[in-house]
C-alpha cells in the first residue's frame, strides 16, 4: 500500500503546482503590462512635446520670413517713390520752355535770323547720283541767278 499512496501524493503534488503556477505568470503579465503602459505613455507624451517644439519652431519661421517680407515690400515702395520724385524733377529738366527761358534769359540767346541760317546737305551716295545731283544743282542755280537779277530789275 505504500506504493499507492505514493502515487496519489506525487499527483496531488503534482495538481498544486499546476493550480499555482497559472497566478505567478499572470502576476507577472500584469507588472510587465504595467511597464509597457508606462513606457507608451512617456513615449507618447515625449513625442506630443517634440511635435509642440516642431510646430512652435516653424511658427516662428513663418514670423521671421513674414517680417522680412515686409521689410522688402517697404523697401520697395520707398524706391518706387524715389523713382517718382527722380521722374518729376527729370520732367520739369525736360521742358523745352524752361530750356529755351534759361537759354533766353542765362545765355542771351536769340532765335537765328535768315541771315545767320546755313542750309548744309548731307546726300551720301554712290559717284553717279552725286554727280546727277550736282548737275540738277548747277540748273536751279541757273534758275536762282536768273529769278534774282528779275527781281532785283524790277526793284
Amino acid at each position: 500500500m505504500s506504493a499507492l499512496r505514493k502515487e496519489a501524493v506525487e499527483l496531488q503534488d503534482y495538481g498544486f503546482e499546476k493550480k499555482y503556477s497559472p497566478k505567478k505568470s499572470i502576476k507577472r503579465k500584469k507588472k510587465n503590462n504595467h511597464f509597457i503602459e508606462s513606457f507608451k505613455n512617456s513615449a507618447m507624451i515625449a513625442i506630443t512635446f517634440i511635435l509642440g517644439i516642431l510646430i512652435v519652431y516653424n511658427y516662428a519661421m513663418i514670423t521671421d520670413k513674414q517680417m522680412a517680407l515686409n521689410n522688402l515690400n517697404i523697401e520697395i515702395t520707398n524706391l518706387n517713390d524715389e523713382i517718382d520724385r527722380h521722374n518729376i524733377a527729370l520732367e520739369s529738366i525736360k521742358n523745352t520752355n524752361s530750356i529755351e527761358e534759361m537759354a533766353k534769359v542765362y545765355l542771351g540767346m536769340n532765335y537765328p535770323t535768315r541771315k545767320q541760317t546755313v542750309f548744309v546737305d548731307f546726300t551720301h551716295g554712290t559717284e553717279e547720283t552725286q554727280d546727277e545731283t550736282n548737275i540738277m544743282a548747277k540748273d536751279e542755280n541757273l534758275l536762282v541767278g536768273l529769278f534774282d537779277k528779275v527781281v532785283s530789275f524790277i526793284r
